[in-house]
């Protein structure tokens, strides 16, 4: 209602593509969102998720290049950003390895068995230029958001 929320689904900004219109890459994203920005004057974004927008580039050094170029657009147009990375099982930290390097802060959400049971958990992994607790904490989904317990998990 207040006009503050804007949702843009990828597949829009793939239609209106002159590449060969089958998966949006970081420069696709980047123009619409400039564009966005400025007519909007949105102050946050959130992409959802990287992975998503980065199966055109051919190579890890190419894919680092890009995101280095992104993350730096968005830092120059004064926005918070929040940039979802997928996380496989059993393995690298994040899909691709690389982007957790590119960002001021690393969040790692889970799904783990504890003592038998699934539960989330979130560690705070990288906060550059403060100090923050490492260690690994129980999440709960309530109506009114997120809420970090404060015990933590062996």
């Amino acid at each position: 209602e207040a006009g503050t929320f804007v949702l843009v689904d990828l597949g829009a900004i793939r239609a209106g593509s002159s590449r060969d219109g089958l998966a949006v890459g970081l420069p696709e994203l980047e123009d619409f969102l400039r564009s966005c920005i400025a007519s909007t004057h949105v102050r946050r974004v959130v992409v959802d998720s990287i992975g998503g927008v980065a199966l055109r580039v051919k190579s890890l050094p190419d894919l680092r290049e890009e995101l280095f170029a992104f993350t730096r657009f968005l830092r120059d147009a004064g926005v918070t950003s929040l940039l979802v990375a997928e996380s496989p099982e059993g393995g690298r930290m994040t899909r691709y390895g690389v982007e957790q390097f590119l960002a001021d802060s690393f969040l790692h959400l889970a799904l783990e068995d504890v003592k038998g049971e699934l539960r989330r958990t979130l560690t705070v992994r990288k906060m550059r230029f403060t100090k923050h607790d490492t260690g690994k904490h129980p999440v709960h989904m309530t109506r009114d958001g997120l809420v970090v317990a404060e015990e933590r998990v062996t």
